[in-house]
């Protein structure tokens, strides 16, 4: 556990040093001093409100296989989430496994298989969206070799995501993909335990109804929505309106960006892909300002990482789960 709050925190440290860079190449701080704080405050809690729903998806397949209240696994999952400061967000997964086994008992095949098939289907609705924004806004803007690698990577870690997702669907590739792994757990350790995961993982997703596969969708779909809506009042709040169409590109460019392996959260090139498309007049309809630009990626960069992180901290700290390496 203080591996993790370690990494946490050296990531906020990266986070700082990022926000300060932005803060004085576009002097944003010209804007921040008139930020509204009731529409901050609201998109901070719009954003916590997606985790929540996003969690209900989640706890709704952690109780198909035990019986924990929705309010402690509410609970573990909130507590968790300061994990999320990690590549691919991998550290918040691997929180919860811990303390559902720690506290209730629960194998982490199961709670990791249940972490992977909400991902799953979060994944299947951004990747949706991701192509037909590739095909119709960014190909026609003109981005460097780091943004659209940051693109590409981001992409790439949604895209094997759906694979493993979908793939165990069939039992005929669930078990090529088992045996794959048994032959390289032979000479290497991990994928015996990566084997071990994979089967359960295929089992419990063959096992999942189609109605339960659409209530997890749903669910992701409207934990989407309320996100949306933070990264919306996060332009509010600096006094920034674009159109719509825009807004959601850029909402969805940003939530691929986020799952790049190279870096927590996509801290970085976040902001570089951000700076890079609201400064294009024809993607946002006007001419934005520098320091507006910096003052909405900043005041959205406290919202999806700033607020959730120390929320998550306090609520480990207020129930006091805590786990002993």
């Amino acid at each position: 556990m203080k591996s993790f709050i370690k990494k946490s925190f050296f990531s906020l440290i990266f986070f700082i040093a990022v926000i300060s860079i932005v803060l004085l190449w576009t002097n944003a701080h010209i804007e921040l001093l008139k930020i509204n704080w009731i529409l901050f405050a609201l998109a901070c809690f719009l954003f916590l409100f997606s985790v929540f729903v996003w969690l209900v998806s989640w706890a709704f397949l952690i109780r198909k296989k035990a019986t924990v209240s929705y309010q402690n696994l509410f609970i573990v999952g909130f507590s968790s989430l300061y994990g999320a400061l990690t590549p691919v967000q991998l550290g918040a997964e691997a929180l919860r496994s811990m303390k559902l086994k720690s506290f209730f008992k629960i194998p982490y095949d199961e709670s990791i298989s249940a972490s992977m098939i909400a991902k799953g289907t979060k994944f299947i609705i951004l990747a949706i969206f991701f192509v037909f924004i590739l095909l119709f806004f960014i190909s026609k803007a003109k981005l460097d070799s780091t943004a659209f690698f940051a693109l590409l990577s981001g992409f790439f870690v949604i895209a094997i995501a759906i694979l493993f997702f979908v793939l165990p669907l069939s039992r005929r590739c669930g078990s090529a993909i088992t045996s794959f792994l048994r032959f390289f757990s032979k000479d290497i350790p991990l994928f015996a335990s990566i084997e071990k995961f994979f089967f359960s993982y295929s089992k419990n997703l063959r096992n999942l109804t189609l109605k339960s596969f659409a209530v997890v969708l749903l669910v992701s779909l409207i934990s989407y929505f309320f996100e949306f809506l933070a990264f919306q009042f996060s332009f509010f709040s600096v006094d920034i309106k674009i159109d719509f169409v825009p807004l959601l590109v850029l909402f969805v460019i940003i939530s691929v960006i986020e799952r790049t392996p190279f870096l927590p959260r996509g801290i970085g090139l976040v902001e570089f892909v951000g700076l890079t498309f609201l400064s294009i007049p024809w993607f946002v309809n006007e001419q934005l300002s520098l320091p507006e630009i910096g003052a909405v990626l900043i005041a959205f960069d406290f919202v999806r990482l700033v607020i959730p992180t120390v929320f998550s901290l306090l609520i480990a700290a207020l129930f006091k789960i805590e786990i002993k390496e």
